[in-house]
């Protein structure tokens, strides 16, 4: 039998792609995948160049018996499935230009889809806080798209008392579409925007920047051959989610009644990550700093383009850190980070935020000096707003939306 090329290319893929899919879903997400991988792959190239070889010197070989030709056959028919589903899906995720099958960092953030986590706070099928959307608008009835982190989700007060909750109430036929995920900043905001937003077509995105960390800290990406980094997985991922989420609609949490009585940091905690987050308002800030608030300013000037580019006006409210408007924790975490008051601007951030929005026409709401006037608006050791801290921000942005004039109807209504 002569040499067949094309039967040791079909084994080098066939071979290729069954270790990458072992070791993805074995090892993937450790920094040991990738090595992992490259010795599996190189082993297998040189065990075939040796079967060549000596299959070439024999010239009177007869075929592989049929106990061996057909798990090749197996084999080969998964390895191209596997590589088809991944291409198609790839290339549909491309066409449609909704990449709903990509790998999105915010993913492992969300709210489990149907989970009950206490306190009035359930995920909805889409893992964000609050009931199911709905496409279809009702008749009079504005919508407001919010993207936020982990002030959207409420961590601290029952979700009836969360601002966004509290906001949507407050205003007369308007429902607010709450995109809150904890954890997540202006890439996340960016990519839910275009990933979940816009099918709902709202009359206003609201967009709530924490500058205690948005410009800071950044979820960590997929990477080390994370099966998250592939559309099939992804797919097979969501899909099980929504199958578990359909057929569990009463899901708890162990302990959910307790989600807002106990803080979640030591004090000690607590001081370590106000001194941390006192960086945003050096005057001289650290190395590197200044390229994460270029990163920042690229991300927040994608978010204003689509939503220029679908003609929804964009809204931005700025969420300050305690540090800035607590006299006792500046102090703490001033002695935790030991340095001077004189070092920091505690107005900063702020600044360079409006500035930024200014310079685009994008009207910015500033919540630094409603809270600076205020005590008592911060949970225990937590970063986040209690009760009254909730209320004064769904008051405050109540007024200012009035008096952007985006709803005229919304300036009769009272905050509860």
């Amino acid at each position: 039998m002569s040499f067949n090329f094309l039967r040791l290319a079909r084994r080098l893929i066939v071979g290729v792609v069954l270790a990458y899919t072992a070791v993805v879903l074995i090892l993937g997400g450790t920094a040991a995948a990738r090595p992992v991988f490259y010795a599996f792959a190189t082993g297998w190239i040189l065990l075939l160049a040796m079967v060549t070889y000596l299959f070439r010197r024999r010239t009177n070989s007869a075929p592989p018996p049929l106990s061996l030709r057909l798990p090749e056959l197996v084999c080969t028919n998964f390895a191209l499935t596997l590589l088809l589903a991944e291409g198609s899906l790839r290339a549909f995720a491309a066409w449609s230009g909704n990449p709903f099958l990509t790998s999105a960092p915010e993913d492992g953030y969300r709210l489990a889809a149907g989970q009950d986590y206490g306190a009035g706070l359930r995920g909805n099928r889409m893992g964000y806080p609050g009931g199911d959307f709905q496409h279809d608008k009702r008749p009079g009835v504005s919508r407001i798209a919010a993207l936020g982190d982990s002030f959207a989700i409420g961590p601290a007060v029952p979700f009836a008392d969360n601002y966004l909750t509290v906001l949507e109430k407050s205003l007369p036929k308007v429902e607010v579409y709450n995109f809150g995920v904890a954890g997540i900043g202006p890439r996340e905001y960016l990519s839910i925007l275009r990933r979940d937003v816009w099918p709902y077509h709202p009359d206003l995105v609201l967009l709530s920047i924490f500058v205690g960390n948005d410009i800071t800290e950044t979820l960590a990406t997929p990477r080390h051959l994370d099966p998250r980094q592939h559309a099939l997985y992804l797919l097979c991922q969501r899909g099980w989610r929504i199958a578990w989420a359909s057929g569990s609609p009463e899901m708890t949490v162990p302990n959910a009644s307790n989600r807002c009585t106990s803080p979640p940091l030591s004090p000690q905690a607590y001081r370590e990550v106000e001194a941390r987050r006192l960086a945003i308002c050096f005057h001289s800030p650290p190395r590197g700093l200044e390229k994460k608030w270029e990163r920042t300013f690229a991300y927040l000037a994608g978010v204003v383009q689509e939503c220029k580019g679908h003609d929804v006006p964009l809204a931005v409210v700025l969420i300050p850190d305690e540090f800035q408007v607590n006299p006792a924790v500046l102090t703490d975490a001033l002695a935790e980070a030991r340095i001077a008051t004189s070092v920091v601007d505690l107005e900063l951030p702020q600044r360079r935020l409006s500035a930024f929005f200014g310079d685009r026409g994008v009207p910015c709401l500033d919540l630094l000096p409603a809270f600076g006037h205020a005590r008592d608006l911060y949970a225990p050791f937590d970063t986040h707003w209690n009760v009254r801290g909730n209320r004064l921000a769904a008051d405050q942005l109540r007024k200012w939306l009035c008096g952007q004039g985006w709803r005229a109807g919304m300036a009769t209504s009272g905050v509860p």
